[in-house]
């Protein structure tokens, strides 16, 4: 196990952050994304004998859009952001932590992280600069219902979300996937587990699953887990939910997705300084 030193930069003195789009005569200012700083921290890995240890600099930002704007998907590898201090030093560059950043569509929150740079150690500010391509999803959609019976184990379909895709050359395609449903006893409560898990080779922007009756009454489920995976290419949604005991007959199941769908590219350029630093250590793997 490596031990790592850790210093959190506290944030003093903040230069205005939301980024606007240039404008020009009368031309209204386009809606855009930007970005705010949430958390920095620099880290330090250490093992004896070791001369030259691991460091990274982590960064979160807040994302800040318009009201009617969900979050869909941040371009990993073209995502990057020079960052230096006010010492003058060498550059070093940001790169997405990871992609599925979008726990929550409507409130999201980017983790970023440089390799083998850190702040100077007089530094009195450090400045972040650059653009992140972003997919941004402007309506929602549903699509049609599929049907699985209460109670049988390892069900499968073909799903299709219509303009669910976005391509990198900007035109919408739609998604394909596939819904699978399987059911356990609860061991807590004597009740009916049913677990769901969408699969798709294409990243989309999922926003919940709507249970119905046949007729078209909210079907009794109450979810208590919800969580998102990648893995070798392919993406995956998994929802649980608890059924009664005695729960039968049949349940249709919706995606509810966003479409609309356009790349923007989210303008950074934030300064922050360092007062205050605190000093930490932790393990790590």
């Amino acid at each position: 196990m490596k031990n790592g030193f850790v210093k959190f930069l506290a944030v003093c003195a903040l230069c205005p952050l939301a980024v606007h789009l240039s404008r020009s005569g009368d031309v209204p200012e386009k809606e855009t994304l930007s970005a705010s700083l949430c958390s920095a921290y620099a880290r330090t890995w250490w093992q004896p004998g070791v001369k030259n240890p691991e460091k990274t600099f982590h960064v979160d930002l807040k994302i800040m859009k318009p009201a009617l704007w969900r979050m869909v998907y941040c371009n990993e590898k073209d995502a990057r952001l020079a960052v230096h201090d006010s010492t003058g030093g060498r550059f070093g560059v940001l790169c997405c932590e990871e992609s599925l950043f979008m726990e929550d569509l409507e409130h999201p929150v980017l983790e970023m992280e440089c390799r083998d740079w850190l702040p100077a150690a007089g530094a009195a500010w450090v400045e972040l600069k650059g653009k992140i391509p972003c997919i941004i999803g402007k309506e929602e959609a549903l699509s049609e219902g599929l049907s699985f019976t209460v109670g049988q184990k390892d069900q499968k379909k073909p799903l299709l979300l219509k303009g669910a895709v976005l391509e990198e050359a900007g035109s919408e395609k739609d998604g394909r996937g596939s819904l699978e449903m399987s059911f356990v006893r609860d061991r807590d409560s004597g009740g009916l587990r049913m677990e769901m898990k969408l699969k798709s080779s294409r990243y989309m922007g999922i926003l919940r699953l709507e249970l119905t009756t046949p007729e078209g009454a909210p079907f009794p489920a109450r979810e208590d887990l919800f969580s998102r995976s990648s893995s070798s290419g392919e993406y995956s949604w998994f929802w649980s939910y608890l059924l009664n005991p005695d729960e039968k007959g049949k349940v249709h199941v919706a995606v509810n997705y966003m479409t609309g769908l356009e790349w923007v590219d989210m303008p950074v350029e934030i300064k922050f300084g360092m007062s205050g630093l605190v000093q930490d250590s932790q393990k790590g793997e």
